[in-house]
């Protein structure tokens, strides 16, 4: 090694040698990943082993294996030290007893990319850069940004449209700026390399230095089964950076002679996005881009992994495998591990624990074998996700009675219906007559209703298929969660019996109603800036001489459940009234003028219902 460095970067692929200032991304003759080589009789000459062995852990420990030539500019978030759990619960549902889950959303900024940027911001301190420049689908714009904040430098970030908000929003607070890009993570990588190369920003990303941080994790893991190899580790692979490190982890160990066997690692990606798998499936070496994915799983959603080459690699060497589970497995693994070990993980965490339920159903996985599966993140980095696929809790009015029949009712067993069916064509077009509909909600949805609120599904149920919606479980799955948040025995003071709508691209528009008001039917008239403006209007000049409430409109929110334009919708409408109460409405329909008048009519009933 020359110029008092221990290490060197070398091309995984052709081997060519570079100095670090001229790239620290990828090979400049091939383009491939990069490794850093360490002159392992270095390290075990100055490793305290006692240290390693006895301090407490956390990612700094190892400053050792890291290439790091200057201590003075180490920049930390006291990373590291994430809890490794034995799944005691968790194995006993899978018939195995060894399960263990390594935490990584316990890290400061709640996901395992923090041990990279210990070491990718540090080296840009140490190669005097002005600013930090990464593309990221979340996670490592949140890490990348909160290290950058602490050690005083600029950070620029690319992401896809549609990052989950929650990785975002922290972002934003650590003082990035953010770039949406209308474009897959990829070419989002590609325009981070070019701004970073005409700007003279430092280039952070799935690179050579995050890796060599992100190895800790199997350091840490050797320690916490007190100095035990595990006969597998799982984890999920997005652009490969992580299995790969954490691989190289566990290598270090043995070349410095503190373990002396290697686990099997075990990759896990969506269906939707199994670039490695697939290539491994055919005993390649080298991974093919995906023209297009499609995953919940957004942390892991890259068309082509930086690092897909290294995780081939470790995973030949390693003797271990690639695997990949569904969207459905992996939402179904989240809600497994939260309910079975209180650990919440976001989607792309939850990767592993859906593998690891396919291997140990196929017998891959033993009984007695050692298996650490490594959870990447939060599960408070992506709650839209594990919220949209789960029903929507009910409200009920502060009535004990209504309470109790709720209670014993069991309609908290509401099951969410499954993704693979939620597209489903239900009754062929045809309204299902009320048993019908009963028993198949029993056996789909796993609850028992009756009475007002069965009445009310099958009244939607029938809306929805007489105007020529196909409804699909999805759509019985809403229509069902909205009749349970009116899950009440008080009657309506106010329906909506008909109305007609005059809309005009100049003009006011204009509505005519039949309202049935405290059981009087009442003929009104009602204008407005839009159609649900003209409609509310008129209810209230209809009702305006025996409303009480002086009700104010707060909120108006309007989510599409499917895509087309014969999409089903559901509308929530909050009100108050002068009292200060607040209530919201909701209904779904595929009509988003009738699902707006619902949702109205029924927040309108509730408040009535608070002030009586």
């Amino acid at each position: 090694m020359t110029d008092g460095k221990f290490y060197h970067l070398e091309c995984i692929k052709c081997g060519s040698k570079f100095d670090e200032r001229k790239t620290a991304t990828s090979c400049l003759k091939c383009g491939d990943s990069l490794d850093a080589i360490y002159d392992y009789d270095f390290i075990r000459q100055r490793l305290n082993t006692y240290s390693i062995k006895n301090a407490p852990i956390s990612a700094l420990k190892y400053l050792d294996f890291y290439p790091i030539i200057d201590l003075e500019n180490v920049v930390s978030l006291k990373e590291g030290g994430t809890p490794l759990y034995h799944a005691e619960n968790l194995g006993k549902k899978l018939g195995l007893k060894n399960i263990y889950i390594k935490d990584e959303g316990a890290n400061p900024t709640g996901c395992f990319k923090d041990r990279g940027s210990l070491v990718e911001i540090t080296k840009a301190l140490e190669v005097g850069s002005k600013a930090i420049c990464l593309a990221s689908s979340g996670n490592m714009a949140a890490s990348c940004a909160a290290y950058s904040a602490v050690a005083k430098i600029p950070c620029y970030v690319l992401v896809p449209e549609g990052t989950p908000i929650g990785k975002l929003a922290q972002t934003i607070s650590y003082g990035a700026r953010i770039l949406q890009v209308r474009a897959p993570y990829s070419r989002c990588a590609e325009l981070a390399v070019e701004t970073a190369k005409k700007h003279n920003f430092y280039l952070a990303g799935d690179y050579v230095f995050r890796s060599e941080g992100q190895k800790s994790q199997a350091y840490e893991i050797i320690e916490q089964l007190d100095w035990n190899v595990p006969d597998y580790v799982i984890v999920p692979v997005g652009c490969g950076t992580n299995l790969s490190a954490i691989w190289k982890g566990f290598l270090d160990y043995k070349e410095v002679g503190l373990i002396k066997k290697l686990p099997k690692m075990i990759g896990v990606q969506p269906t939707g996005c199994a670039t490695v798998y697939e290539a491994f499936d055919n005993n390649k070496k080298s991974v093919k881009r995906w023209d297009a994915i499609d995953t919940v799983c957004s942390a892991v959603a890259v068309n082509y992994p930086l690092d897909g080459n290294k995780v081939l690699k470790g995973i030949y060497k390693s003797k271990g495998r690639m695997t990949q589970v569904t969207d459905e497995e992996t939402l179904n693994s989240e809600q497994l591990l939260a309910r079975s070990e209180s650990i919440f993980v976001e989607p792309s965490g939850a990767l592993g624990i859906a593998a690891l339920c396919q291997l140990a159903k196929n017998k891959i996985i033993k009984k007695d074998d050692t298996v650490v599966v490594v959870a990447t993140g939060n599960g408070l980095k992506d709650p839209v996700t594990a919220l949209k696929y789960q029903p929507a809790p009910a409200t009920l009015e502060p009535d004990l009675d209504d309470i109790s029949s709720y209670l014993n009712n069991k309609l908290y067993n509401l099951k969410a219906t499954q993704i693979s069916m939620r597209e489903k064509e239900l009754w062929g077009g045809q309204t299902p007559d009320i048993n019908e509909l009963a028993k198949y909600i029993e056996k789909e949805f796993g609850i028992t209703i009756t009475g007002k609120c069965l009445e009310g599904v099958h009244k939607n149920v029938a809306r929805f298929i007489t105007r020529g919606k196909a409804i699909s479980e999805q759509d019985l799955q809403a229509i069902i969660e909205i009749n349970l948040q009116e899950f009440s025995s008080k009657e309506a003071v106010l329906r909506v019996k008909d109305f007609e709508l005059s809309v005009y691209r100049k003009k006011r528009a204009h509505a005519k109603l039949e309202i049935d008001f405290h059981g009087k039917r009442i003929s009104v008239e009602g204008e407005g800036v839009g159609p649900v403006d003209a409609l509310i209007n008129g209810i209230r000049k209809g009702i305006e001489s025996k409303d009480k409430l002086n009700f104010e409109l707060l909120d108006y929110v309007v989510k599409i459940h499917t895509g087309g334009t014969d999409a089903a919708v559901e509308v929530r409408i909050k009100v108050n009234d002068k009292s200060g109460n607040e209530v919201v409405g909701a209904a779904t329909s595929p009509d988003i003028i009738q699902a707006s008048v619902d949702a109205f009519v029924r927040a309108y009933n509730a408040l009535y219902w608070k002030n009586s």
